[in-house]
């Protein structure tokens, strides 16, 4: 069936400071769809402090364009997925990129916002698995050109966090691990069922820590990684997201998924302060229950740490700066 060039143009208008990717069809399989092209639906935008704002694309199977590239192997890397309608040049990505460059990471921002455009959610819990194909090739990739797959820690908000997930099955198959993935409020319309081959889930990496914000609306509510955190203490409205609080806090510019983006927010402020959020495996500490009180069983966001197994509780405030802890 024909598809109309001008169904296939990405556009954006914005919700509050939320920049809304969208396209009149929707890029997949179906017979109404765009087609994929990775050339122009999939990118890897790379930052360094070297180039904090005019990013590298790294060409997947280019070695040499590799090399040409201000990507440095002797720092860390992170590879960060946004979510659903979202752009590379979003808030989640900007204020993701920032903390990981003052880091001194090699921050690797995956474009792929024509595959999950709005209003087209179906098609993009699709693409999700594509999407997942993908990044487990440029992975082994940048492992057969000396950045070992254990090295990477992938973060990804949402579809993104999926998406993820999907990427470390692909490599598991192959016999490459990554070493980290961590889940921002992994999305859970479309994921609901199926089991642990379906979306994120413990074993994609070495290492898989989740942060459940939203759970039971748009995020995952049970618990799917190696360790599983839930802030105050797995409510489904995180404290400040109450339209009374925006208005009274300043954060009307967050109406629009305030508590499934709360997930990345109090990330960023992790990878500031790793100690940030101290959280328990004791879910009941506020209920004056004396076998039931609050020690620092661990921390979630950046200092999360392999070895930590099961769901862990905490309290953040309902405004910047999060983190009870902060000045």
């Amino acid at each position: 069936m024909y598809v109309n060039p001008a169904s296939c143009r990405l556009m954006s208008f914005f919700i509050g400071i939320t920049q809304v990717c969208f396209m009149p069809a929707p890029v997949g399989d179906c017979n109404t769809c765009c087609p994929r092209d990775d050339d122009i639906d999939i990118q890897y935008k790379l930052y360094t402090r070297s180039n904090p704002i005019k990013y590298d694309v790294i060409y997947p199977r280019n070695a040499s364009a590799l090399a040409n590239t201000r990507f440095n192997p002797m720092k860390p890397t992170v590879i960060y997925l946004f979510g659903f309608s979202e752009a590379v040049t979003g808030p989640s990505s900007t204020n993701m990129r920032r903390a990981f460059l003052k880091r001194d990471f090699n921050f690797i921002n995956v474009d792929w916002s024509r595959l999950i455009v709005f209003p087209w959610y179906l098609t993009a819990v699709q693409n999700t698995r594509y999407m997942g194909h993908r990044l487990a090739e440029f992975i082994s990739f940048l492992n057969s050109n000396g950045i070992p797959a254990e090295s990477l820690y992938v973060i990804g908000f949402s579809l993104g966090a999926e998406a993820a997930g999907f990427a470390g099955k692909y490599l598991r198959s192959s016999g490459l691990r990554i070493g980290r993935i961590t889940g921002l409020d992994p999305a859970y319309p479309g994921y609901g069922f199926g089991g642990k081959n379906a979306h994120l889930a413990k074993g994609d990496a070495l290492f898989v820590d989740i942060i459940h914000t939203n759970p039971g609306l748009f995020g995952f509510p049970t618990p799917i990684g190696d360790v599983d955190f839930y802030p105050n203490p797995g409510l489904w409205i995180q404290p400040g997201c109450w339209v009374d609080q925006l208005v009274k806090n300043n954060e009307l510019s967050y109406f629009y998924g305030c508590s499934h983006n709360r997930a990345w927010r109090l990330y960023v402020e992790s990878v500031m302060n790793p100690m940030a959020f101290p959280a328990t495996f004791c879910r009941n500490y506020t209920n004056g229950d004396p076998s039931c009180t609050f020690e620092v069983d661990g921390y979630m966001g950046f200092g999360a740490q392999p070895g930590l197994h099961g769901r862990m509780y905490l309290t953040t405030r309902e405004k910047p700066p999060y983190s009870l802890y902060s000045p």
